[in-house]
């Protein structure tokens, strides 16, 4: 687009400092054509683009032919009359450097080859040249190739670091992103887990995690197929995170069919009625066409007990809760929490410890 204005802003320019009579005969056939001709495409150009800013790539093929052609025009024309025309070979030098702009290093190149090609066969076409204009063609010729050469090493060390940071990207992604549910991985649970007792330590609001585990997940496997099972892991891993969600909650899998759910601000009794609000839906509704239950933990930083201890009596006895003191870790929650679905497998599964 820039380009285009600044070839409107040239031609008006030139066409003012040396100007001719404006004439139907003279704009089809006078010293300026070729010049009027590329204004035209330049104009439409630049329009298109204004018009359709996501399709450049469509409509720069179009533009860049007609040029080559009003070019190759040019060339013949002037070499006839032995004139080198400097600012056409300007333009084409620019557009050398375009191309790479537009359509990347490999096509890029191809595009390249092809107007040094074009002009090439033009010259060769009206040889011999006089010597003078030999030369002029030949160094406009070289710096063609060289601001060719120019975009495209500039061009290809930039895809290939853009390359390389989608790759890292997603690398990263799928570190922390559970290949079989979509939702996040043990790693980045653990991570966030870490960064929430941060901003707890400071503001003093509880931590809460639920640990979930699907009942007899191994006999769903071996009845079912792996398939299904997996099936069955991704339905409850959206129905936790329908539920947890609006609480402010992030779901993940902690491995096998466990799951995690962080709660930041929210209490033992808020995370026990999120894990008792999915048990009553795994009870009215199938996972992926199977009947499935599951066990909850809840645990969380509020004043409590620590992991192996009898829960304190602000959360009754189903519970595992940690004192509200610097030392606890995410280790703690993880292990309180893990306990209280122990007894929630112990007292027959199917409910919220």
């Amino acid at each position: 687009m820039l380009t285009n204005a600044a070839f409107l802003l040239y031609t008006v320019s030139a066409t003012v400092l040396d100007p001719e009579p404006l004439t139907l005969r003279t704009i089809l056939n006078g010293d300026h054509t070729n010049r009027y001709l590329g204004f035209l495409i330049s104009g439409l150009g630049l329009l298109a683009t204004l018009r359709w800013p996501r399709a450049v790539t469509l409509i720069y093929g179009p533009y860049l032919l007609a040029l080559l052609v009003v070019s190759v025009i040019e060339v013949r024309n002037t070499v006839q009359t032995a004139i080198m025309p400097f600012h056409l070979a300007l333009w084409l030098s620019v557009n050398m450097a375009i191309v790479f702009l537009v359509y990347g290093a490999r096509r890029g190149l191809a595009l390249c080859g092809a107007i040094l090609g074009a002009i090439a066969l033009a010259l060769l076409s009206v040889a011999p040249l006089h010597d003078y204009l030999l030369i002029d063609w030949i160094t406009t010729l070289l710096v063609m190739t060289l601001s060719g050469a120019t975009s495209y090493m500039l061009i290809s060390l930039i895809e290939s670091n853009m390359l390389i940071n989608e790759r890292t990207i997603a690398e990263l992604r799928s570190a922390r992103i559970d290949a079989v549910t979509g939702i996040y991985g043990r790693a980045h649970i653990e991570q966030l887990m870490e960064e929430q007792l941060q901003v707890t330590r400071v503001n003093g609001e509880p931590l809460s995690v639920i640990m979930g585990d699907i009942d007899h997940f191994k006999s769903i496997n071996d009845r079912f197929g792996h398939q299904h099972g997996d099936e069955v892991l991704r339905a409850f891993a959206l129905t936790l995170r329908r539920c947890a969600e609006p609480l402010g909650g992030v779901v993940g899998r902690w491995g096998g069919e466990e799951f995690m759910v962080v709660l930041p601000a929210r209490s033992a009794e808020q995370a026990r009625a999120l894990a008792e609000q999915v048990c009553h839906i795994l009870g009215e509704q199938r996972m992926a066409e199977i009947e499935v239950t599951a066990s909850f933990g809840v645990s969380s930083s509020a004043s409590g007990s620590r992991p192996g201890t009898v829960a304190g009596p602000a959360f009754g006895a189903v519970s595992s809760s940690l004192p509200r003191v610097p030392e606890f870790s995410a280790s703690d929650l993880v292990i309180a929490a893990d306990q209280a679905l122990y007894r929630a497998k112990h007292d027959g599964r199917n409910c919220v410890r």
